[in-house]
């Protein structure tokens, strides 16, 4: 009796697995249809560009078993354009299709559709020209603050693009120069701003803009600031041992002023070897975000023994 039970149980253990097994299949092998984009990479002829970029993507519309669809899906998959093939005549301006055979897919799988189906490809001649720089700001100075002396280096660069493109092309922009970082610096790297994406550049890295700021008030006035000498080994001594600084300040830092009186320093450069009486200049060393507007003397007598 108990084997004829355990026959029975077996039975139905075997008939359940078998619907289930029935039914993943039918599950996974039910074909449906469902969409993948495609990117597209295009070889182009040597001398030519594309005068209007064409899509760099396609929808293929794929019907097949729903076992392979997350296969397919997790995949990035590229179709190479070659247009010096499919351009023998040398055109510039022409259809073609995308070719589905390219994409590979698993067995059971096909494309059903894909859209767009044709692009329109419209080429020109490839042309590079020597523009001048235009430089851009944001922001604005005080007004007591003037910039001065715009050196570019170099001042031109050389850009290549679609010919149409190149020949309307009389300047290029920089990227905007955000003018409330300039204060503290004499020169600063300057980016260009291609205003189409059709167009590179061929020269042009390590821009650099060279300025001077000038200010017309100061607001900060240090007196007797003690001078310190450079040369070490030498022994120098002068009748005139403190000099006045006037400061262009931003108000920010003005509020500490114990910090702005111990950050700013008088030098004088004594040139090397120098020997008897000589005339040496002022330096001022100060934090970038001060501006140095005058000193008082800009120079001194030193005897160097």
């Amino acid at each position: 009796m108990m084997q004829v039970r355990l026959k029975k149980h077996s039975l139905k253990f075997i008939a359940i697995f078998v619907s289930v097994f029935i039914w993943v299949y039918v599950v996974n092998s039910e074909k449906i249809k469902f969409e993948k984009t495609i990117y597209l990479d295009f070889i182009l002829p040597t001398d030519m560009m594309f005068a209007i970029k064409p899509p760099l993507e396609v929808t293929f519309i794929i019907e097949g078993p729903r076992a392979f669809v997350r296969t397919v899906l997790d995949r990035e998959d590229r179709i190479v354009v070659d247009l010096n093939k499919t351009n023998s005549k040398r055109e510039t301006q022409f259809d073609i299709e995308v070719n589905p055979a390219q994409l590979e897919l698993p067995f059971g799988m096909k494309v059903d559709k894909v859209l767009p189906k044709k692009l329109a490809i419209k080429l020109e001649k490839k042309a590079s020209k020597i523009v001048p720089i235009k430089i851009q700001f944001s922001g604005q100075f005080s007004d007591k603050i003037s910039l001065q002396n715009l050196v570019l280096e170099p001042a031109e660069v050389e850009v290549y693009g679609p010919r149409s493109l190149i020949l309307s092309l009389k300047e290029l922009p920089t990227r905007p120069i955000e003018l409330s970082s300039l204060p503290g610096y004499e020169q600063v790297p300057v980016e260009i701003q291609l205003p189409d994406d059709r167009l590179s550049l061929l020269s042009g890295l390590g821009i650099k803009l060279n300025y001077q700021l000038k200010a017309s008030t100061s607001n900060f006035t240090l007196k007797s600031l003690p001078i310190r000498f450079f040369s070490e080994k030498q022994k120098i001594s002068s009748l005139v041992k403190f000099a006045d600084v006037k400061l262009l300040i931003p108000e920010k830092v003005l509020k500490n002023r114990s910090n702005v009186s111990s950050s700013v320093q008088v030098w004088a450069d004594v040139p090397e070897k120098s020997k008897g009486r000589v005339e040496v200049p002022l330096k001022v060393v100060h934090p970038p975000t001060m501006q140095l507007l005058d000193i008082s003397p800009k120079t001194i007598i030193v005897n160097i023994q």
